[in-house]
């Protein structure tokens, strides 16, 4: 199965958990080890394709709201690569499986490593305000994104990961690694295999 025929299908990003850890690991490869941080020991992981990772300092101000509280929160995502935000945009546009609100691949705080979404979120609001983090609102109550420092081009870099991982396993259909979500990214992204290569 591919891309395209599991966001028609499925309202989970579970099943794009395979790919997903290997584009992230392309991604964390590729920077320098100082910009990104795991928060697995940090959080109780309740999405199927969770990856426990965030910019440094947006991770930092969410650890330090945790240790506030003194309890783990019921993390959905943190870091989304482009697999996952084009199949929760794709049930979003086409009013499937609730989603409130996604930003289109390409644009979202989660592919960025600024934004966590949260299942126990109201338990949240006030502590993650504390430490820069802003809740969404009722719009789209699981969401919260950091107002803190950050690295713009975070997200440039995860599109790029998504294109190295598939020049490095399609050696004879390349396409442009640049960090640009276009057309030829767009078509190779849909047909990419839910379980990696």
């Amino acid at each position: 199965m591919n891309v395209q025929e599991l966001a028609q299908t499925q309202c989970s990003t579970g099943g794009l958990a395979p790919l997903a850890r290997q584009v992230a690991q392309t991604l964390i490869a590729s920077l320098p080890a100082a910009d990104t941080i795991d928060i697995s020991d940090h959080v109780n992981q309740v999405g199927g394709s969770t990856l426990p990772y965030l910019q440094r300092t947006a991770g930092e101000a969410l650890i330090a709201a945790i240790n506030e509280a003194g309890r783990k929160p019921q993390l959905v995502h943190a870091l989304r690569t482009l697999p996952q935000q084009y199949m929760v945009y794709y049930q979003y546009l086409h009013h499937l499986c609730g989603i409130p609100l996604a930003a289109s691949p390409g644009t979202s705080p989660h592919e960025r490593g600024i934004a966590v979404d949260l299942q126990d979120h109201q338990a949240w609001i006030q502590v993650l305000a504390r430490h820069h983090w802003v809740w969404r609102g009722h719009a789209d109550p699981a969401h919260f994104n950091f107002h803190g420092p950050q690295n713009a081009d975070f997200g440039i870099e995860e599109i790029k990961a998504f294109q190295q991982t598939w020049n490095d396993h399609n050696p004879t259909d390349l396409i442009k690694v640049d960090g640009s979500y276009g057309p030829k990214t767009e078509g190779k992204l849909l047909i990419s295999p839910i379980a990696g290569w």
